[in-house]
């Protein structure tokens, strides 16, 4: 490739890519601009609302990430290597692709006051929730199944599959495998992964209206309020309660980590008692119903929804906005993998590892200072800050394990960079290339965030008319909308999964 080409590539990915993050500026300046100011923070700590909202938004956090930890490691334990946990790995995408709103919707739709459960059991009369438990119970099983997708990708070395078959053969049982095989070897590389978890748990706002205490709400919900606000010293606050959440997030990521020290230094070698009995029921159940959740989920709303149907605008909306966001993302991913810096930017992932209030703030005051809110095109703008860090997350192991001699071997031919990229690297990782697609496409459908901002109510969508809903609407009609929220992603994720099949067909000749 020509000298000057390679260098327009190279300004044309950094380009796009600062376009993209280019909020995580202003976002900075809502956090910092008032957090020198005592009177502010004397503001924020003397309202009514904080010490409560605070309380359920930490026992709601600790609920959520410790209870998907605690059924992934227990499926870990139970399953893994057998072949029923690949089993369970090839029906994971289905509850990856099941978005958090929809889950939420099904969950209050039959355990909230006056839902379906009640209707048949009365006695079973729900009690007033004001601590957050019934979101963490909600998030924790949603979000086991992203962790077990992230340990399937980690736990498929060779190496620790044959360390744990050994282990077994001493005679130690399958919790002792766990803990001093497994866990030592997962958790350097599963810690991002919980720290994405919990930074997003904590400034959840459309799954804890939906579902979560009302008054008053988590902290995320309450900042959220507090930043629509027209009062400057109300917004003033949700910006100092966006960066209490940006504390809390590194408190618990502190805490973690001096626990996880704590623990491998008390039980770093087996003590050489063998402990063979473990309960494999647990995680046989929990292996059957996460997947399983997804399709209950699918039918109870299907079967609340009767005939109603969502608006044609709304559908059309969430449709393009997913897939002109997947399509754009996974271009920018690898125009970011071939021509953007060798060594990985830790400021690429930050989207995933901070809380998305104030990022979604920074996106909106950029859209005021513009002129430019309102737009469809804004509101994709506005999405791509998450669908472009999480397509990297998939993308970025598969374009890590291209065999470089391949690309050495195309050089000596003669072949270009761009020939290289096109005919021998594109190719090679087709497969992980669908998968984030599809994780683009439901990443983009999930989005409440920058779509409620940005959009200006001008874009609405089935994520945000859900939320709407949820509040009092029509039951038909706010299962219809969570029905079809559902329905996108996982059609896409049929399409991509099939697609994926028939090119493993069409290179069996190549194994």
């Amino acid at each position: 490739m020509a000298a000057p080409l390679r260098y327009a590539l190279i300004t044309l990915c950094w380009g796009m890519m600062l376009i993209i993050y280019l909020p995580l500026l202003p976002a900075a300046g809502i956090l910092l601009t008032p957090a020198f100011s005592l009177f502010h923070w004397q503001q924020l700590l003397s309202d009514p609302q904080l010490a409560q909202a605070l309380i359920a938004t930490l026992i709601s956090t600790i609920i959520a990430v410790s209870g998907a930890l605690l059924l992934t490691l227990l499926v870990i334990a139970t399953l893994w290597p057998s072949p029923g946990w690949q089993r369970l790995a090839s029906r994971l995408p289905w509850l990856l692709a099941l978005p958090h709103v929809a889950f939420a919707t099904c969950a209050l739709l039959l355990f909230a006051e006056g839902g379906e459960l009640y209707r048949l059991l009365p006695i079973l009369s729900p009690v007033q929730d004001s601590y957050g438990i019934g979101l963490g119970l909600v998030l924790a099983i949603k979000e086991s199944g992203f962790l077990l997708w992230v340990c399937w990708a980690i736990l498929g070395e060779r190496r620790l599959a044959e360390q744990t078959v050994v282990f077994k053969s001493l005679g130690f049982g399958r919790g002792q495998c766990l803990k001093h095989v497994i866990l030592p070897a997962l958790m350097p590389s599963l810690s991002i992964a919980l720290l994405a978890t919990t930074a997003w748990t904590l400034s959840v706002v459309d799954v804890a209206i939906i579902i979560g205490p009302g008054n008053p709400p988590t902290l995320a919900v309450l900042a959220w309020q507090w930043l629509n606000s027209g009062s400057p010293d109300d917004q003033t606050k949700g910006a100092l309660a966006c960066l209490l959440l940006l504390a809390i997030l590194a408190a618990l990521a502190g805490i973690a980590r001096k626990l996880w020290c704590g623990w491998r230094a008390y039980s770093a070698h087996p003590d050489g008692c063998r402990k063979p009995d473990f309960p494999t029921v647990p995680g046989k159940c929990v292996a059957l119903m996460l997947p399983l959740s997804g399709l209950i989920c699918t039918a109870f709303l299907a079967y609340l929804a009767h005939v109603s149907l969502p608006a044609t605008n709304t559908v059309n909306h969430s449709l393009w906005l997913a897939l002109l966001s997947a399509g754009l993302g996974a271009v920018v991913c690898l125009m970011w993998l071939e021509w953007g810096p060798v060594t990985h930017q830790r400021w690429v992932d930050f989207p995933l590892l901070l809380p998305a209030l104030p990022l979604a703030a920074g996106q909106y005051q950029l859209a005021l200072y513009g002129w430019f809110d309102g737009l469809f095109s804004t509101v994709l703008w506005g999405h791509l800050l998450w669908v472009v860090p999480w397509m990297l997350f998939v993308l970025r192991p598969a374009w890590r394990r291209i065999d470089s001699r391949q690309v050495v071997l195309a050089q000596t031919l003669g072949w270009t960079r761009g020939r290289i990229f096109l005919r021998l690297k594109c190719p090679l990782i087709i497969r992980p290339l669908l998968s984030a697609l599809a994780v683009g496409f439901s990443v983009s459908i999930a989005q409440y965030l920058p779509t409620q901002w940005l959009g200006g109510g001008r874009v609405p969508t089935l994520t945000t008319e859900a939320v709407a809903l949820s509040s009092g609407g029509a039951t038909a009609t706010l299962a219809a909308q969570a029905l079809w929220q559902l329905i996108l992603p996982m059609a896409f994720f049929l399409m991509t999964a099939l697609i994926a099949r028939w090119i493993g067909h069409l290179r069996r000749g190549l194994r």
